[in-house]
């Protein structure tokens, strides 16, 4: 391809995106690779990041990510790492703010990891489910648990 080809193809592609631009969700047909989105408090301080290796955004309400790593900040201007999701494949519901998968996903915070297939994460509700092969890994002490 000629730069002059280049060109007439990077002003084709920047028409259609602007077209699109009007319509505040974005579509393809095509994976689009090395996605990322993030979300900030009212600070303007890391709250949410979800980053995928790919990202099939065919439909906008339900997201497929491969590669996926959800990442929760606190929030605040000292950008703590709360938690970490980590999956091989997930489904990213934006609008009920819902991420799923049928595979693995590793949860990872300073006090506890967990392991396990069949899962759901719950944002509104901070929850996540754990539906196979669960393995939770406390990384402090639990006093008084056999009591």
């Amino acid at each position: 391809m000629t730069t002059r080809s280049q060109i007439r193809a990077l002003i084709l592609a920047t028409s259609i995106l602007t077209v699109s631009a009007q319509d505040s969700r974005v579509s393809t047909s095509a994976p689009v690779r090395d996605y990322a989105v993030s979300f900030f408090s009212d600070e303007g301080y890391p709250r949410v990041r979800v980053v995928g290796a790919t990202a099939d955004l065919s439909d906008t309400a339900r997201v497929r990510l491969t590669g996926m790593e959800l990442i929760l900040y606190s929030g605040l201007a000292d950008r703590t790492v709360e938690t970490s999701l980590e999956a091989p494949i997930a489904i990213l519901e934006p609008e009920p703010e819902l991420v799923s998968g049928p595979d693995a996903v590793k949860v990872v915070r300073p006090d506890i990891e967990l392991e396990g297939y069949d899962w759901s994460y719950d944002h509104q509700e901070q929850r996540i489910q754990i539906r196979r092969q669960a393995r939770v890994v406390f990384k402090t002490p639990l006093q008084g648990l056999l009591k």
